[in-house]
């Protein structure tokens, strides 16, 4: 039996202070669900529980880059959701002290070559310890993940055959990137600009499933301008169009 039933990593920053502001005012903090609020800060964790009027809120102290501290967060908690990012800059160690410690974990990154690494890495020992490490848990990937989910199973249930092709098309949505996507996107940018490797990674639209499992025959994301016949609407790739097909495409495979 572990402390906690969630610990929430990086808390203070701005996403973090929305899934902790989530978490309390739909779980609050009972016996129904157990959860802390973890960072490097003492002191700004402590003003953030204060902030939420909820100051009993247990703080665990722990850099990104202490595998020790990392270790002993993971092995406390059934969850881990972490919202510290760059990932590929700051995720790396607390997904292996994850794995090791049969925890699971969630994040929202859009990071495809350190997704990559990352099921490279340890997708074995995931499975040995029982960690379900499950990457994109926010805008990036869900609408587009589960949507297609969904869909096809409706399709199933309704005609007995899957779809053929899926098109989301996003009209318009509300809000601003954080300070943390924008430095993901900058990071992974850079990282390709030093790795020939990486670019062909971003480049391929099967880039995420798993080793020998089948590609299907679409061809590349689309690119450039183009005049949908379907929404009767000229449209342009979405600003997540280069990382949400290859989970969905990662997800299909998984499904066999």
């Amino acid at each position: 039996m572990r402390k906690y039933d969630i610990v929430l990593f990086g808390a203070t920053g701005f996403t973090g202070r929305l899934v902790a502001e989530y978490l309390l005012e739909t779980y609050g903090h009972s016996e129904d669900l157990i959860w802390a609020i973890a960072g490097r800060n003492a002191g700004k964790l402590a003003q953030l529980a204060k902030e939420l009027g909820a100051p009993e809120l247990p703080i665990i102290i722990a850099d990104s880059a202490d595998e020790d501290a990392l270790s002993s967060l993971a092995a406390s908690t059934t969850v881990v959701c972490t919202t510290v990012g760059p990932y590929a800059l700051y995720g790396s160690e607390l997904v292996g002290a994850c794995v090791a410690n049969g925890t699971h974990y969630c994040d929202l990154t859009g990071e495809v070559q350190w997704m990559r690494q990352m099921i490279d890495e340890h997708a074995a020992t995931a499975v040995a310890s029982g960690a379900r490490i499950v990457h994109t848990c926010g805008f990036d990937s869900i609408p587009s993940d589960l949507g297609t989910l969904f869909l096809q199973q409706a399709m199933q249930a309704q005609y007995g055959v899957p779809a053929k092709h899926v098109k989301l098309r996003v009209n318009r949505f509300s809000g601003a990137f954080s300070g943390g996507t924008v430095a993901s996107m900058i990071n992974m940018m850079e990282d390709a600009g030093r790795h020939k490797g990486l670019r062909k990674i971003l480049a391929d639209p099967y880039a995420l499933i798993p080793h020998g499992a089948a590609r299907g025959s679409d061809l590349n994301d689309q690119t450039d301008a183009r005049y949908d016949e379907h929404f009767n609407r000229w449209t342009l790739p979405f600003v997540m169009a280069a990382i949400n097909p290859r989970v969905v495409r990662r997800s299909n495979a998984l499904m066999n």
